[in-house]
């Protein structure tokens, strides 16, 4: 089956590549602006989400660690992804196509399987580095500059797998269009981008994943001879790692909802027969939808896994929200906040005791801020 598109080989057929008597066929004006409507959601959650991700990181006042590196590469990567293809994508299939320059086809456009794999692989690599963090809490942490040598592995290896692909492309009639010298080298490329983006990150994500869920799972403490404020943090700690669990369990569907349409379809496209058009071009309306939907929840599921990323979501927020009253809250927190000084009333340092009582029994260890997600 040959197929002349414009593509994106990131596991998802743009909709603008369809012929116009089936795009009229598969959709009509109301379902068209249902789609736009969700685009329009999706670029507006996708920008403002990652966008705080990279505020939060960005203002961070003590040491990043390599959990926010990987974070920052996320949010930059899934926001790229959304602000270069979601308004080209809204374009071609509303107003006009675009012409493509063999410029464009070759440098902008694969740009977008960059982000895409960028995203993927930077999702795997915080699953593996959460599951050695989790499950050894006494091994000393991975050094800054490893990590920093993970991801640019991880960029290295993004560019290696993309560069056949700028190098095939052509613009044909101001489209792009994929020249390989034949046809077992497109279908074997085509495979191998759904092992590498799909099959392979799936089961590092469900295998890291699954061994944190057993890890907090049996690392609950007996309760019986410990003191009642440990036993409180034994408590709460039970009450996190099984909220984790279910966060974990969210990632892993999230991740094979969002992403497996779009490489059904694509296997689809490649390997199957005529009669399979109609059913490829419905499952890649949805993948498109699903793909860029992963870029925009993505901020949301990993970001607010921390209690500290969740804080600084809320006060970022906030600052935009009502900046005027912003300097005021923090003014009168630190008030109620302070601890005795022999300086002042009796009944004073009372309360002051009392708060400091009350915010030492719910802050968290450090050790234990280092074993969460």
């Amino acid at each position: 089956m040959i197929v002349t598109t414009d593509q994106k080989r990131g596991g998802l057929l743009s909709a603008a590549g369809m012929s116009n008597k089936t795009q009229a066929e598969l959709t009509s004006s109301i379902e068209q602006n249902v789609t736009l409507g969700f685009y329009i959601a999706i670029i507006i959650n996708g920008l403002v989400g990652n966008s705080l991700v990279i505020a939060v990181i960005s203002g961070k006042k003590s040491k990043r660690s390599l959990y926010d590196l990987f974070i920052l590469n996320l949010g930059m990567a899934d926001l790229s992804f959304i602000f270069f293809y979601m308004p080209v994508l809204i374009y071609e299939e509303y107003i006009n196509s675009i012409y493509k320059t063999v410029y464009y086809c070759r440098l902008v456009q694969p740009l977008l399987t960059i982000f895409y794999f960028l995203s993927i692989f930077t999702i795997s690599s915080m699953a593996i580095h959460r599951c050695k963090v989790i499950t050894n809490p006494h091994k000393p942490k991975m050094k800054k500059r490893t990590g920093y040598l993970w991801i640019a592995a991880v960029w290295m290896f993004t560019f290696i797998i993309v560069l056949p692909l700028s190098i095939v492309t052509k613009s044909t009639n101001g489209k792009c269009d994929e020249k390989w010298p034949t046809l077992n080298h497109r279908k074997a490329y085509t495979l191998a981008l759904f092992i590498l983006q799909f099959v392979i990150p799936l089961q590092i994500i469900a295998a890291a994943y699954l061994k944190i869920g057993i890890y907090l799972w049996r690392s609950a403490a007996p309760q019986s001879s410990l003191s009642s404020v440990k036993s409180k943090r034994v408590q709460r700690r039970k009450k996190e790692n099984i909220q984790v669990v279910k966060t974990l369990a969210l990632i892993v569907i999230l991740f094979t909802i969002c992403l497996l349409p779009g490489q059904i379809g694509y296997l689809l496209w490649e390997f199957g027969d005529e009669e399979d058009q109609a059913t490829i071009d419905i499952i890649f309306k949805f993948a498109t939808i699903l793909d860029c939907l992963h870029a925009c929840v993505n901020p949301m599921v990993y970001g607010l896994l921390t209690e500290l990323f969740r804080r600084e979501y809320i006060r970022n927020l906030s600052f935009c929200l009502s900046c005027g009253t912003r300097e005021k809250t923090n003014v009168r927190e630190n008030e109620d906040l302070e601890c005795p000084d022999e300086n002042v009333s009796p009944e004073t340092n009372r309360k002051r005791t009392t708060n400091c009582k009350q915010v030492a029994e719910t802050m968290p260890d450090q050790n234990e801020h280092d074993t969460k997600l």
